[in-house]
């Protein structure tokens, strides 16, 4: 078996070339646990204009919740664990479920009605407590 020099040659330069294109696979900039949000809020004030829920992912070991404030546009990470964030991917994940639009989600409840009306039932409770022990 005879060897020649330009067959070993082309031989040599596409190990060479394998290699380099290995090499330059594996250092991709892939980085596991690297989330959008590095830091989070528990809650957020005022009107909200845009939703965006980022499930877990190889990049990210967590969900991530990112909402748009209507004021100034500002986008806002808030921490998928507090009490708004749980409230919010499930919103999300029903309206997506059902094919339904997200902004509902963003329209939040007031609870000065709510705390109104408590306070009329405490009154008036304590208007009948307060007849009862008179009587």
């Amino acid at each position: 078996m005879k060897l020649y020099l330009q067959s070993v040659c082309q031989l040599a330069f596409l190990g060479f070339c394998c290699v380099l294109l290995t090499a330059r696979e594996s250092d991709s900039t892939f980085v596991p646990g690297r989330c959008l949000c590095p830091e989070t809020q528990n809650a957020v004030k005022g009107h909200l204009k845009n939703l965006t829920v980022i499930p877990k992912s190889p990049n990210c070991d967590e969900n991530t919740v990112i909402v748009t404030l209507r004021k100034n546009s500002e986008d806002v990470c808030v921490n998928p664990e507090s009490p708004m964030g749980i409230q919010l991917i499930r919103c999300w994940n029903r309206a997506t479920k059902l094919g339904r639009d997200v902004t509902l989600c963003l329209k939040r409840k007031r609870r000065s009605n709510q705390r109104q009306r408590s306070r009329q039932r405490n009154r008036g409770q304590n208007r009948r407590a307060a007849s009862s022990n008179s009587s």
